[in-house]
Parts: C-alpha cells; structure tokens; sequence
C-alpha cells in the first residue's frame, strides 16, 4: 500500500516539475513587451493588450531606475532592494514637482512589493499633483495595507488619510487639524523622520514655498538633513515670494547639491540668480538643466508635452543667455523649441535686436499683430528706434497710445508706452521732454520686484542711458548707466554706454576700465556681436555736443 502511494505521488509532481518556469528575478520586473506596430485583423486584441507593458494605474511604462537623481533616501517597509530603489527615486521626483515620473516610479517599485504600504502612498500623490488616475484608490491600498506597514508608515499614511477625510468628515480646515495632530504626535515619537516633517511643513500651504508658517518646518528638516530636497526646493520658491531672494540663495545651491541628476534643481537656481546678479554661474547651470532634461526625456520615454516643466525651463535657459549676449546659443535653443511648437515672442524679438537681424525682428512683430497689437506695435517702434526709423517708430508710437487710451489701468502698457515715446522724443530734439518720461519710468520700476526678475531691472535705466546719448546730455547718460550697474551689475549695455561715453568726454582710463568690464560679462559673446554693441553706442555718444565734452572732460 505504501508502495503504491509513493507511485502516485511521484507520477502527480512529474508534470508539475515539467510545466515548472524559473521564476524572475526578484528585484527586476518582468521584460517589457513590446506592442506590435501593426494589428493583425484576424488577431484577438486581447492577444495584444497582454503584450503591452504599461502599468495599469498610470498606463505607463515601468521606470528606468537613474542612480545620481537625487540623494534622497528614505527607508520603507519592503524586503525588495528593488522597491526600495524605486520609492527613494519616487520621493526625489516628488520633491522637484515632477508628477509623472513620481507616479511611474512608486508603480514600478509595486511591481517589486505590491504589500509596501508606503510605496501606495506616493503612488497616491503623484497620481493627486499629476491630474491622471485613482489618487484617491492608491491611497485607499495603502489604508488597506495599514497593519502590515512600519508604525513610522502607519502614522504617515493616518495623517494623510485625515487631511483627504477619509477617517471622517468635517470641512478643510478640520481635516488639516487632524492631520497635524497624527504629524505632531509622530514627532513626538521619531523626532529624526524626514517625511513628518516635510509633510507638516507642507500642511501650510503645500508648495511653491507656501506661507511663513511652514517655514519652521523646513528648516528644523534641514538641521536633521541638509541635503533634504523638498525643504530647500521649498525654501527658494519661499524667499523668493518673500522677496528676499539673496536669503534664498543657499537652499538653491543645496537644492543642486540634493538633486545632481534632477534637471529642475540646476534651473531653480535661476529664479534667484537673475535678481541678485550672479551671472557668471546661472546661465551654464540653466543650460545643465536642459541637457539633463534632454537625458531625461530619452531614458524615460517622455514627450516634451508630457514634462510640464520643460517650456519653463527652455524660455527662462533663453532669457540668461541673451543677457549674456550668447546668441549663438539662444538661436539654438529657438530651433530647438519651435521643433516642439514651442514660441518664446519677446525672448526671440531680443535675440533679432541683439544680432541686428531686422528681418527676423519684422518677422515676428508680423505675426504677433494677428493676436496681440499693442504688444506688436511696441515691438515695432523698438525696431524702428534700434535702426534709426524716427518716422516708422511715431505710427507705431500713435497706435500703442490709442490702446493705452482705451487701458489706463494697464501699467505694462504704460511703461512700454513711455519707454518708446521717451527714446523717440530723444531721437527727434526734444531730448529733455523724452529724458524726463524716462526717468519718471526709472522711478516707477526701480524698485519694482517683478520688474526685476530674468535680468529685466535695468532695462529702463539702460533706456534711460541710451536715450541721453541720443539727446546729447552727457550728465543724464552718465546718470542712467551707472543707475543700471547698480541694479544690474551684469549690464553690458551700461558699461560699454559708459566706455562710449568717457572715450567721448575725454575719461579714456575710465573708457577703457569699463570697456574691460563689458568684455568680461559678455566672454561668451560673440565677438561680432560684442563689437556691433561697442560701435553702435559709439555713434550715439557722438551725438555729444563739443561743450558737453569740455565740460566733462575737464573734471
């Protein structure tokens, strides 16, 4: 009898043995199918579908795993290398605002561990900021998952639960008052946990910096880690908002340090630089920025339209290299971004001023008078003033006065109004009628914070200065460009103005030391470009009269 029950059992397992498929590795997923690019007619979809590797939350494909993202690491409940990988990337594009990736990257590490609660629960909000799938069903499996998780989890997942009212009801306001109070219960207990601290933080205002309030938060994080990206990303945006973009500047310089590999990170740094003039590193750190992007979009399979952050960063990449007279550079990056019917209107007018190029200036005022005619117009009379159109710059003048007529409470409108009717009433005779609109336009911008921001606050004191040469008043010229130094200390304009004007007025040791200044912000430049700049203020300067010379010659 027992001979014969040994005989069934091994005749039972044989064909288990031989259907037996070595099982994948544990910290891979499974190879990617591919969908094929043609649909036999005669197959059933069904067949198809089970080829295609996207994930069935996020419909997308699994991530590619990218080791020097971000330093970021944070220890979940999972006994997959894997999964925890694949959480710690999740976490460091969350904290750069990158929604898609923060998502694809929590599904795959639940490719890894479908029972790691915390996984779900940054699955969850990158499904919440992204717009896309269940959010709220993601965070439901990580409730579900609850008494399997980590106690540290368990309190996270709970807060969140609470400010989502998925523990009870009671209006917004409730639900973050509970939430706070798991957080801060939390913190009572594991007092080094950098997600309850970010996550209090965030509780007052979430991000782009949020009020004052969170700021505690942030900064008792920084103190446990330095390098923590989501508490110096915050505290940029936060000093930035605050209007105190220099108190900023070293949780932009961490944030890049936290991030090495996170293309958002070497840009952030740009919303700082630009008002507080470090010039010499924000341009080459911006154009990192879009190498990693470019990186990012061929490792990950992602659109342009799909990386919501890539226009940004392509337009504000623009605004520095044209500051720094590298047009060559920007004229890349315009066709680059018009292959993705991309259009940066006024960063490309600059670029066609700087190169002297007016067809390609005439070309886009064209078509922006299908849409917008005011800001044609003003477009149009900067043309007409850069090539000494004096006629063409007055019909122009005439038009964007009439729009301002009918838009009073417009002051963009106003100001662009008084800038060319400023440098047109210099260009005509009636210098001191144009230079007192221009410095009353100084006066209302100068200490203007939005003004500032890009490298934008000097262009009126640039105006400013120029238009003085045009007018023949080296006292207001020389006023003007050292107003635009000052705010801007990066100004080329300014300093070759000054060069123009001390080569004039008999200063050549003053002429030369701010021709040397010019040349040094503008290393980059093309020579060509630089000396079209340098001849161009020359000939204003000529305007001059010869007693004006004397006179300032001889002080």
């Amino acid at each position: 009898m027992t001979q014969r029950l040994l005989s069934i059992v091994t005749l039972l397992s044989l064909p288990l043995a031989a259907t037996a498929l070595p099982r994948p590795p544990a910290t891979r997923p499974a190879t990617p199918g591919r969908v094929p690019d043609i649909t036999p007619v005669y197959a059933p979809g069904a067949v198809f579908v089970a080829l295609d590797d996207r994930m069935p939350r996020t419909k997308l494909r699994p991530a590619v795993y990218v080791s020097d993202l971000c330093v970021y690491r944070y220890r979940v409940g999972t006994r997959s290398p894997e999964c925890q990988k694949f959480v710690d990337q999740a976490l460091g594009y969350f904290y750069s605002y990158v929604w898609i990736e923060t998502a694809r990257s929590a599904e795959t590490a639940l490719l890894h561990d479908p029972d790691c609660a915390y996984a779900w629960l940054v699955l969850h909000k990158g499904l919440e900021r992204w717009g896309q799938g269940d959010a709220i069903g993601a965070l439901k499996k990580a409730q579900e998952l609850l008494p399997k998780a980590p106690h540290r989890e368990q309190l996270l997942i709970t807060a969140r639960l609470h400010e989502k009212g998925l523990l009870g009801g009671g209006g917004v306001e409730e639900r973050r008052k509970r939430a706070a109070q798991a957080l801060d219960e939390m913190l009572t207990i594991y007092d080094d946990d950098e997600e309850a601290w970010f996550a209090r933080g965030a509780l007052h205002g979430g991000f782009q910096g949020g009020p004052a309030e969170g700021v505690p938060f942030y900064k008792s994080l920084l103190r446990i880690d330095p390098l923590h990206p989501g508490a110096n990303h915050e505290l940029v945006h936060f000093y930035e908002g605050s209007q105190r973009p220099a108190l900023g500047w070293p949780y932009a310089v961490g944030y890049m340090k936290s991030s090495p590999g996170t293309p958002h990170a070497w840009h952030m740094q740009a919303h700082l630089a630009t008002r507080i003039g470090k010039w010499d590193k924000t341009s080459d750190w911006s154009a990192h920025a879009i190498e990693l992007e470019r990186e990012y979009h061929r490792v990950q399979g992602v659109k342009h339209h799909q990386d919501h952050q890539f226009s940004h960063h392509l337009e504000t990449l623009t605004f520095s290299l044209l500051h720094d007279g590298r047009f060559r550079e920007a004229a890349d990056i315009k066709r680059e971004a018009e292959g993705y019917g991309l259009r940066f209107t006024q960063p490309w007018f600059r670029l066609a001023i700087g190169r002297r190029d007016w067809d390609a200036a005439e070309k886009v005022v064209t078509e922006l008078r299908k849409s917008d005619k005011p800001l044609a117009a003003y477009l149009a009379a900067v043309l007409d003033l850069e090539r000494g159109d004096t006629a063409g710059a007055a019909a122009e003048i005439d038009v964007l006065r009439q729009a301002q007529q009918k838009r009073k409470d417009d002051r963009r409108l106003e100001q662009r109004l008084w800038e060319v009717q400023g440098r047109h009433l210099c260009q005509t005779g009636s210098g001191e009628s144009g230079l007192k609109l221009l410095q009353r336009l100084v006066e209302k911008t100068k200490d203007s914070y939005a003004h500032h921001a890009w490298g934008n606050g000097a262009v009126y004191m640039e105006a400013w200065g120029i238009g003085a040469l045009d007018a023949g008043n080296a006292e207001k010229a020389e006023e003007g460009f050292l107003e635009a130094l000052a705010h801007d200390a990066g100004s080329v304009r300014a300093a070759l103005g000054m060069s123009a004007l001390c080569g004039r007025v008999g200063r050549p040791d003053e002429a030369r030391k701010f021709e040397a200044l010019a040349r040094r912000l503008w290393s980059k430049a093309d020579p060509v470009d630089f000396e079209a700049l340098r001849d161009d203020l020359i000939r204003r300067a000529a305007h001059v009269p010869a007693a004006a010379t004397t006179a300032a010659g001889s002080r």
